[in-house]
């Protein structure tokens, strides 16, 4: 199956499909990850409205289209600061891609490179001079992150549900 893949930025049309795959992409990828409970609270109505308050905050979302639906998505902006740091690295980043989500079904095409590429460029033309990504240690994304280039610098423990998750933290460098 050849499917013509398109990259474009997300408007309120999109928030129901964004928060579709959102979901969806969690079930398939968080299992033994994230607590189970996490997994089982998501639902339509709180991610829609999470993804309608992150537009309207301005911040850059893009998403993935394969014939004709929604498969993907990609969303950051300005880094948000984070507390408990083991090097504080991650912190010094300007930007952060905060979400990465594809359906499963699509991976291994390469989309996810395109989708990195397409938010970095983004990220660039913004002024950004550096990036970072916060991902799950257990996520198997962790490799895709390091063949894209990614230097891991710093890792934290994040409570989900009162259930600690450790993290790690990807940096690259944008612009010389």
């Amino acid at each position: 199956m050849n499917q013509e893949i398109l990259i474009r930025p997300a408007g309120a049309d999109d928030v129901e499909a964004i928060a579709r795959v959102h979901i969806q992409s969690w079930h398939e990828t968080y299992p033994g990850i994230m607590p189970e409970r996490k997994i089982a609270s998501l639902n339509m109505d709180g991610c829609r409205r999470n993804w309608e308050n992150a537009l309207a905050a301005g911040s850059h979302v893009l998403v993935v289209i394969a014939g004709g639906e929604v498969v993907g998505f990609v969303s950051g902006g300005k880094n948000r600061k984070n507390e408990d740091c083991e090097t504080g690295m991650g912190d010094s980043c300007e930007a952060e891609l905060a979400a990465m989500y594809m359906l499963r079904a699509f991976h291994g095409r390469g989309i996810g490179r395109m989708m990195f590429d397409r938010f970095t460029d983004r990220m660039q033309r913004e002024g950004y001079r550096s990036m970072v990504i916060w991902v799950a240690e257990k996520n198997p994304t962790v490799h895709f992150y390091e063949r894209m280039g990614g230097e891991k610098v710093d890792r934290k423990i994040l409570m989900v549900f009162d259930e600690p998750v450790p993290v790690i933290a990807y940096r690259w460098f944008l612009l010389d």
